[in-house]
């Protein structure tokens, strides 16, 4: 049951995860965002979630990934982004991705309801 809610959450994940990274990369650093999400992102344990990271790490100019300390491990995981490591000064920018982008989705429905309004 496990792996078939997997796969259906994969195809059910598969639209929005690529219009949030288009989103980032157009409300952020387009070259930078498209250039980790085409470089990076399939070295990431989960290609979705690397898609996601990598061009938001691209459009922040940020670096993730490295080492992971959890339950008395250490867990490496692939670097994604360019830039600087990232640290918590950087949270503040990561919002007002989110928000850019959250804006520019509601302007593109904004556009097509007046058009379909006007038509």
């Amino acid at each position: 049951m496990g792996r078939f809610a997997d796969g259906v959450m994969d195809i059910l994940d598969f639209i929005p995860i690529r219009l949030a990274a288009i989103s980032f990369a157009v409300v952020g650093n387009f070259e930078d965002a498209v250039y980790c999400w085409r470089s990076q992102a399939q070295q990431w344990m989960d290609q979705d979630y690397g898609i996601l990271l990598a061009s938001a790490a691209g459009a922040l100019g940020v670096r993730l990934g490295e080492a992971l300390h959890q339950d008395h491990t250490v867990k490496y995981r692939p670097e994604l982004g360019v830039g600087e490591s990232a640290n918590p000064d950087y949270l503040s920018s990561a919002v007002a991705l989110v928000w850019r982008a959250a804006i520019l989705w509601l302007a593109v429905i904004l556009l097509f309801s007046i058009s379909q309004w006007v038509g």
